[in-house]
């Protein structure tokens, strides 16, 4: 963010009727991690033809919460849950954040039963839904879009991105779960962030990493912003 530029902070909901003033902390920004936030997340996913719901029974295990997953049942038309133009979401994916709104990387875990085939994409500007990655098949066949493996997600994977790298300066504003055709779709441990080591992860389970990243309000879920002043 330039120095003229309006700083902002974020208006945060705890949970329902319980919320507070909160900025993103040590960097990050999380999208879904525990129930709550996942709970909040499926709310502003209105458009597609996919299911939405909640799973508590199989969630990524590798991080500190473990309680549940967003998935999408896809039986037909689109296979997807979006929103273009979530509430708040101004995100600025820049080489080197400082501010609070100004991030790098994401993070995000998935898992695919069915066809092999699951797809995340982000809305920005510049370019629209033109920012996606996808596991094995793009069943959709939306590109551009970048294949992270080739092995079908039937098990849990976790990948970092780093977005600069890969679609250059943007503003981020939305996202679209995507399974594709098959029974359901799984979403999880989902971040924005500023620096390039997976913000959840535990010391042990990130080798070679000093420290993890704790941000507080791991159930950031319902994003307002508000003027706070300029620099």
């Amino acid at each position: 963010m330039r120095a003229s530029a309006t700083r902002w902070t974020f208006i945060v909901a705890l949970s329902v009727g319980a919320s507070c003033l909160a900025q993103a902390q040590d960097g990050v920004f999380i999208v879904l991690d525990d129930e709550a936030s996942i709970r909040e997340f499926a709310s502003v996913l209105g458009s597609g033809d996919g299911t939405v719901s909640v799973d508590t029974n199989d969630a990524y295990p590798h991080d500190d919460d473990g309680e549940a997953a967003l998935r999408i049942d896809s039986p037909a038309g689109d296979n997807q849950k979006f929103n273009a133009n979530i509430p708040g979401w101004a995100f600025e994916i820049v080489g080197r954040p400082q501010a609070e709104d100004e991030f790098r990387y994401i993070t995000f875990a998935w898992r695919k039963e069915g066809a092999p085939g699951i797809q995340l994409q982000l809305s920005a500007q510049p370019g629209g839904w033109s920012h996606r990655y996808h596991a094995h098949a793009n069943l959709k066949g939306w590109n551009p879009s970048i294949r992270l493996t080739l092995d079908e997600p039937s098990t849990w994977q976790v990948h970092t991105r780093d977005l600069f790298r890969d679609w250059g300066g943007m503003v981020v504003t939305g996202m679209a779960l995507t399974p594709g055709s098959g029974e359901y779709g799984l979403f999880d441990h989902i971040a924005f962030h500023q620096s390039p080591e997976d913000p959840f992860a535990a010391p042990e389970d990130e080798p070679g990493h000093e420290t993890a990243v704790q941000p507080a309000g791991k159930s950031a879920t319902v994003w307002a912003r508000i003027k706070h002043d300029t620099l």
